[in-house]
């Protein structure tokens, strides 16, 4: 019989948040999203080493890269090289922890809208003023639950979130995919991770049906139709 899935907000921190919200801690690092679809972000509190600045330094070199100021990839970088001191095997379990918590979440508040949705629309009690609202945020949690279902977890999930940020500050110097891909993949050696082709991941990563921006470009012309409510455009989308 499979484990019941566990909301780890609540289990381990006594939290209780909005599936818009995510918050987990380890040692010195805590992710967190404020967003449904941002793969969270990797905080930590670790201090930035005369050795990262120097690697990071050498990778420039190695692969011509420009810069504007000092620092100005390493601030990019460093949260790459915090999550990468976390071994796999711990980064694909806090990936894990933050994908289950949110199905929970997102679940739960399904069922309350339904419950809602049944309180205020019945025989006795007609109020849809006060429907369109809940099936705006149902729609939207049934979207973002699908997302999370179709989410595939692995020790380099939450390593793409903060390696797209680094991927289009070289797009916006007009690096070419391939030099991005290789740059991508010389940066991982650089610190020692023991994966190949990291950089072409990314970019099916962005391909993929549940990449955040993705869905997100999706909400926003959703938003704008002309003729249906958002909701209505979204569970069409949910029906293909």
């Amino acid at each position: 019989m499979p484990r019941k899935k566990v909301n780890w907000e609540l289990e381990l921190f006594k939290i209780h948040n909005p599936p818009e919200q995510f918050y987990y801690k380890y040692r010195k690092t805590t992710l967190l999203s404020n967003n449904l679809f941002q793969t969270p972000t990797v905080i930590t509190n670790r201090v930035l080493s005369a050795k990262v600045v120097e690697k990071v330094f050498e990778w420039e070199q190695l692969n011509d890269i420009p810069k504007n100021s000092a620092l100005e990839w390493v601030d990019v970088i460093k949260p790459v090289v915090d999550l990468l001191d976390i071994p796999k095997d711990k980064r694909k379990e806090l990936f894990h922890d933050y994908k289950e918590t949110q199905q929970v979440k997102l679940e739960q508040s399904i069922a309350a809208i339904k419950k809602a949705e049944a309180n205020l629309f019945n025989d006795k009690v007609v109020l849809p003023h006060l429907l369109e609202p809940l099936k705006i945020y149902k729609a939207l949690y049934q979207l973002a639950l699908d997302y999370f279902l179709k989410r595939e977890t692995g020790e380099n999930q939450l390593l793409y979130g903060l390696l797209i940020p680094l991927k289009e500050k070289m797009e916006g110097f007009g690096f070419s995919q391939y030099k991005i891909k290789n740059a991508i993949d010389d940066l991982m050696e650089s610190f020692d991770y023991d994966s190949i082709s990291v950089g072409q991941s990314i970019y099916k990563y962005v391909k993929k049906p549940y990449f955040p921006k993705k869905i997100l470009k999706m909400i926003d012309e959703a938003e704008k139709h002309p003729y249906e409510p958002i909701y209505s455009v979204i569970n069409k989308h949910l029906s293909k």
